[in-house]
Order: structure tokens, then C-alpha cells, then sequence
């Protein structure tokens, strides 16, 4: 029996005109978008620019419906039904065994797609990522992206899941709330280092991405917490609160890395072309501080040293409301001076 091309059902055999290749319209839609797709990945690879700003789930429209007209006029009729006929149980998706691997290594898998786009970020910034620029690097066609990635949202919340992921914060850590916050402080912020892109990702945003490894640190960095008379609310601010230090910090890493790539020159070099131009704002401008600023004022305006000198202050302001939490603690409760108000005189819980 003839199968769809595209879903892999059972056809029915047509009672007249050419045999069907596709169950339904959708599946005949389908198979042209990937048609439409395969070229443009293709022209890509060969030199043609084939870049967009959307993905090809609108392309083609009317092509589409041209084609049903053609089609069309062969579609299958069993006795006056209208379309094909599927035979139910049958396999609604091709297998990934079938799936087309075009230049990637191995079959097209969804850790493959998020790799390829952590990569592509890396190299060129997360901008850079789109599912249609990651078809291309696989040599895939767009189309075949979405059997394991339903989005660009999903991608995104994948890549970050990953880059986390690869950075387990240790169990159980080291002795003291201080020196866990610092450790895991410093874990995210390496993390920045090297994927300077995530920040852009997961930085001032009240969404954050649906990552589970992104939120074993703020679970990691509330049992840190726990035990030193806090409420579990203040806990979950104090945890959200130095990752949200940790990615606006890093903030300026993703920026330098899209300028260097973008100049082709480092910071340092940024500064050095500009000094005559600062010193004359110095010298015409009325900023007595500012004006003084020199080499050992530069270094401590590094994204680096910005970081420790923040993450320091703020453990400090952790430390105080944890010494406020234990006073309140040891404080010795007042006794009652007696029934008030008609109660009992037993405490209240």
C-alpha cells in the first residue's frame, strides 16, 4: 500500500488520475515548506544569501495554494468523499532514522541543534541564532529543525539549559553560607566569561528561561541559606537578588564581545585611541573627581574587578541581616503580664 510522504500513513489507492503522494493538504503544505526550505539552504551553502528575519513558516503562501490548485485536480476521490482516506493507528511522524542529516555528523538530533546554536553563538554572538542560520551550519532544512525544537523560545531556554548545565554547582559545597554564595557567584560569573551571550538571555527579565540547570543555582544558593532563621521568602530574595547582580554585571561582557567583534579592538585598545578626546572633556568639563581618573582607576572600572568589589558588598549586607535574624532570635521572649482583652494569657503561635 503507498504511504504519505510526509506523515507516513496508509493511502488509499486513487480510483482515477496520477497516485496520491501525500494524505491531506496539510502534509502536501508541509512537504512543500521543506522543499522551499532545502533550496535555500542549499543556495546558502553555495554562496547565495539566503539570510532572513523570520523563519519560513509563512513563505510561500500563495505558492502553496498554486500547488494545491495543481494537485488538487488529482486528488483522490473514493466515492465522492472529498481526500484520501488515513487508515487510523498508523504513524503520524517520520522516525528520526529517516530524517535528513545533510552536513552534520551523526543523525539530526535536538542536543545536535542546541550545540550547533550554543556554537554559533560563541562564534558570532547570540543574535546571530536563528533556526534558519542553524539549518544552515547542519546543512539541514529549516523545516526538519522543528521536529525537535518547537521554537525559537524552546532553542533559547535549550541553549542556556546546557551552558548551566556543564557548570554543576558541587554537593555539598564548602563550610558557610559565605563561602557557598561566593563560590556559586563565581561559577555563574565564569560561565559569563565564556558565553558571554547568556546574559543577554537571562538578564533583566522577569521570565526567565525555563532552564532547570539556571535554577539549581538559586536552589543551590538557598539551601546555602537555610538554617540561619530566615523566612523562606527572604531566602528566595536574597537568591534571585545575586543572580540578578551577577547577570547585570555581566551585561558588559556581552557588549565588549559584540564590539570586538564588531572593531576588531580590545577595550584597552578603545581607551587608548580615545585619550586625547578625554582630556580635552577634562579639561573644558567641570568634574574635579572625574578628571582624576587614571591607569589604576581604569583597571578598577574593569567588569572583573567590578564584579568582586559588588559581590563582596553585597555578602556584606547578607551578613548584617543574618546577625539581625540571630539577635532577633536570641532575643528572651515577654512573658505576659496576664489575661488582656478578655484572652487567656496563653501566647498566641
Amino acid at each position: 500500500m503507498p504511504t504519505c510522504e510526509m506523515c507516513g500513513r496508509t493511502l488509499r489507492l486513487a480510483v482515477r488520475g496520477r497516485p496520491p503522494r501525500y494524505c491531506s493538504r496539510a502534509c502536501r503544505a508541509r512537504a512543500y515548506r521543506m522543499r522551499v526550505a532545502d533550496r535555500s539552504a542549499t543556495d546558502t551553502r553555495a554562496g547565495v544569501r539566503a539570510e532572513g528575519q523570520s523563519d519560513i513558516q509563512a513563505e510561500g503562501r500563495g505558492d502553496v495554494q498554486a500547488e494545491d490548485r495543481a494537485e488538487g485536480q488529482n486528488d483522490v476521490r473514493v466515492e465522492g468523499q472529498g481526500e484520501v482516506q488515513a487508515v487510523p493507528g498508523a504513524d503520524a511522524r517520520r522516525t528520526p532514522e529517516s530524517t535528513e542529516t545533510g552536513l552534520s555528523e551523526g543523525p539530526l538530533d535536538q542536543p545536535l541543534i542546541v550545540r550547533t546554536a550554543i556554537e554559533l553563538a560563541d562564534r558570532d554572538g547570540v543574535a546571530a541564532v536563528s533556526m534558519r542560520r542553524v539549518a544552515t551550519e547542519l546543512g539541514v532544512g529549516v523545516m526538519s529543525l522543528y521536529r525537535y525544537v518547537a521554537s525559537r523560545e524552546e532553542l533559547n531556554d535549550l541553549m542556556v539549559d546546557t551552558v548551566f548545565a556543564e557548570r554543576p554547582l558541587p554537593e555539598p559545597g564548602p563550610d558557610g553560607w559565605r563561602a557557598k554564595l561566593e563560590l556559586s557567584a563565581r561559577e555563574e560569573w565564569a560561565l559569563y566569561r565564556d558565553h558571554p551571550w547568556v546574559s543577554h538571555l537571562v538578564a533583566v527579565t522577569t521570565r526567565p528561561p525555563i532552564a532547570p540547570s539556571l535554577m539549581a543555582y538559586t536552589d543551590w544558593r538557598m539551601r546555602a541559606l537555610d538554617g540561619h532563621r530566615l523566612d523562606f521568602a527572604t531566602m528566595v530574595q536574597i537568591a534571585i537578588m545575586i543572580g540578578t547582580y551577577l547577570q547585570s554585571a555581566a551585561m558588559p561582557l556581552a557588549h565588549e564581545a559584540q564590539a570586538a567583534r564588531a572593531t576588531r579592538h580590545t577595550r584597552q585598545q578603545w581607551a587608548d585611541a580615545r585619550q586625547d578626546a578625554l582630556h580635552r572633556t577634562l579639561r573644558t568639563a567641570h568634574l574635579p573627581m572625574v578628571s582624576e581618573f587614571g591607569t589604576e582607576a581604569f583597571q578598577a572600572s574593569e567588569p572583573e574587578n567590578i564584579f568582586e568589589f559588588g559581590l563582596q558588598r553585597m555578602l556584606d549586607g547578607v551578613a548584617t541581616l543574618l546577625d539581625a535574624a540571630r539577635a532577633a532570635g536570641d532575643a528572651p521572649a515577654e512573658s505576659p503580664a496576664g489575661p488582656r482583652d478578655g484572652g487567656s494569657g496563653i501566647d498566641e503561635i
